[in-house]
C-alpha cells in the first residue's frame, strides 16, 4: 500500500503527539479521549509494519519513521495553506493578497499613513487587516498565515524579523476634571489611589503596565478589564477610571479636549516600543515587501518626530 492511500487522521494524530510530547497531551489539544489516539496510532503502525513511537522517561517521542511521517504531514499542511491563499486571491479576483495584524491602538495611523499609500500603488491587491493579541499574532506569522504585524509590548518576538520603534510615553488617560489631569506626570503610587482600567492580559500594553507596577512593588487592582481600546476610552471619558495608552492612540479625543494624557513617571513607560514583525524565512511578494517598507518608513519617521 502506498503512503498516499493511508488515512490522514492517524498521521495528524502522530504529528500532534510529536509536537506535544505525549498521547494524553495531544488528546487534550484534540479534545478527545487518549484511547482514541492510541488506537489510531496502533492501526498506523500495523499498516506500515514500523514502530512510530518510543518512550523516553515520562515522554513519548517519535521514531525515525514517525519523524518522517510527521515532517511530511507538516509540509503537506503548509502547501495546503498556500493553496488556500492562492484560491482566496482568485475568489476576490485580485492581484494577490496581504494579511496584516495591527494592534488596536495603532490601526488609525497605519490606515492613514500606510494602507492609503499602499492602495494607491497596488489597487488590485486585497488587504486583510486584523487586530489581535501579540501571542496569537506571533503564532500566525510563524505558521505563515499572517505576512506581518504591528505589535506593542515590552519585547519583540524571538525567531522573527523585528524592527522596534519608540512610541511612548505610556500615559494615564483621564477626563479633564479628573484629579490626575492637572499633573505634569504621574507616579505609580498616585495611580494606585484611583480606580484603574486594565486591558486583557494578552495585550502588549497590559504587559507593560503589569511590569511597571510590579517594579514599584504595587499591586495592579483594576476596577474594569477590556478587550477593546474603545471600551477603555469610553470608561475613561465617563469618569469611571484611568485608562492607559500612548497619546498617539487617542489623538482625536485629545484634540477635542475630551481626554487628557498624563505621562507615567517610569522608565518603562517612557521607553515603550512598537514592533514590526515578519517571518524572515517566508519570502514576501513584491506588494507585501512594499507594504513592509511603508510600515518601516512611517514608524521611523514617527519616532524621529517627522510626523
Amino acid at each position: 500500500m502506498m503512503l498516499s492511500t493511508y488515512p490522514e487522521k492517524p498521521i495528524s494524530y502522530l504529528y500532534l503527539v510529536g509536537e506535544h510530547g505525549g498521547i494524553r497531551r495531544a488528546a487534550d489539544v484534540l479534545g478527545i479521549n487518549p484511547s482514541v489516539v492510541s488506537r489510531q496510532l496502533s492501526f498506523l503502525e500495523r499498516s506500515l509494519q514500523l514502530p512510530l513511537l518510543e518512550r523516553r522517561g515520562r515522554n513519548v517521542v517519535l521514531t525515525e519513521a514517525g519523524l518522517l511521517l510527521a515532517d511530511e504531514y507538516a509540509r503537506t499542511c503548509l502547501r495546503r495553506e498556500q493553496l488556500e491563499r492562492q484560491l482566496q486571491d482568485l475568489r476576490h479576483m485580485r492581484g494577490g493578497s496581504i494579511n496584516i495584524r495591527v494592534g488596536q491602538g495603532m490601526v488609525e495611523d497605519v490606515v492613514k499613513y500606510v494602507v492609503k499609500e499602499f492602495s494607491a500603488a497596488y489597487p488590485s491587491v486585497f488587504v486583510n487587516l486584523m487586530s489581535g493579541d501579540m501571542q496569537t499574532t506571533v503564532m500566525l506569522i510563524t505558521k505563515g498565515e499572517v505576512d506581518m504585524s504591528v505589535s506593542f509590548g515590552p519585547t519583540g518576538a524571538h525567531g522573527l524579523t523585528c524592527h522596534s520603534f519608540n512610541r511612548g510615553p505610556i500615559c494615564a488617560i483621564v477626563p479633564p476634571e479628573h484629579p490626575v489631569a492637572s499633573l505634569p506626570s504621574v507616579g505609580i503610587a498616585e495611580l494606585g489611589q484611583h480606580r484603574l482600567i486594565a486591558m486583557n492580559e494578552n495585550f502588549g500594553l497590559q504587559r507593560y503596565m503589569n511590569a511597571i507596577f510590579k517594579s514599584e512593588g504595587v499591586i495592579y487592582t483594576p476596577s474594569y478589564c477590556c478587550n477593546l481600546f474603545s471600551s477603555a476610552i469610553a470608561l475613561s471619558q465617563a469618569g469611571l477610571g484611568i485608562a492607559f495608552m500612548t497619546a498617539q492612540s487617542i489623538k482625536e479625543p485629545l484634540a477635542r479636549g475630551e481626554l487628557v494624557a498624563v505621562p507615567i513617571n517610569h522608565r518603562l513607560a517612557r521607553e515603550s516600543q512598537c514592533h514590526l514583525l515578519r517571518n524572515g524565512d517566508h519570502r514576501l511578494t513584491p506588494a507585501a515587501h512594499y507594504f513592509w517598507q511603508l510600515l518601516c518608513r512611517y514608524f521611523n519617521a514617527e519616532e524621529k518626530g517627522d510626523i
